[in-house]
């Protein structure tokens, strides 16, 4: 099995453009927005730290769910003032080495499930899906969650046998303050009243029979 090069990098072009600007509009007295120094040790700090972890994670997605990604290459951009989104995959710099490692599955999962070599990737055919699976009427955030932290619940106690790592990211999404994070505890309050295996079973049946509605 191949799985994608993960290429962690300073995302200089946002830091010269949108970083600057976001830091005019947030920074508070005394914060310093990040120059190359400080970059290129933030970036080696989690690329180091992702390395202890990666093929056993991405080996994890893969053997979970039984999807592949469509690219070989997924660049991780690192800029201030960021929190992190999938596509293009961008993560700011205030996580910890380890928190990184859980943000990055996290999008990388999102990735995954959007863009696979199981369905076309020019077709928004998963939210229809998924609400059939979860619940038509929960809100957008909530359902395309409720995928991401199954896996990630696998992940990180049948995967990386690290129970820790699954109360941290719930507990991070608790203490937030700065945004809304109701559609991720809601997404975890839903993991935790049902069997996250047998979603992800649903899941991956859900996968083989859009695959071969769509060959």
């Amino acid at each position: 099995m191949n799985y994608p090069e993960i290429r962690i990098k300073d995302g200089w072009l946002l830091r010269a453009n949108a970083s600057v600007y976001l830091h005019e509009l947030w920074a508070k007295e005394g914060d310093v927005l990040a120059d190359d120094n400080d970059m290129a040790k933030i970036v080696e700090a989690y690329n180091k730290e992702w390395k202890k972890h990666e093929k056993k994670i991405l080996k994890g997605m893969h053997d979970l769910l039984g999807l592949e990604y469509r690219q070989n290459i997924i660049n991780v951009y690192i800029a201030p003032w960021f929190h992190a989104f999938s596509d293009p995959l961008v993560i700011g710099v205030k996580y910890t080495p380890e928190e990184f490692v859980d943000t990055l599955t996290h999008e990388l999962l999102h990735r995954l499930f959007t863009d696979n070599t199981s369905i076309p990737y020019d077709k928004k055919i998963l939210l229809p899906e998924w609400k059939k699976l979860f619940g038509k009427d929960y809100s957008f955030g909530l359902i395309v969650h409720i995928p991401v932290h199954a896996v990630l619940k696998a992940i990180y106690l049948d995967v990386l046998k690290d129970p820790e790592r699954l109360e941290r990211d719930i507990n991070w999404s608790k203490n937030q303050t700065d945004w809304d994070a109701s559609d991720y505890l809601n997404a975890w309050d839903y993991i935790e009243q049902n069997d996250y295996k047998q979603i992800i079973n649903k899941l991956k049946a859900n996968y083989e029979k859009l695959s071969k509605e769509n060959t």
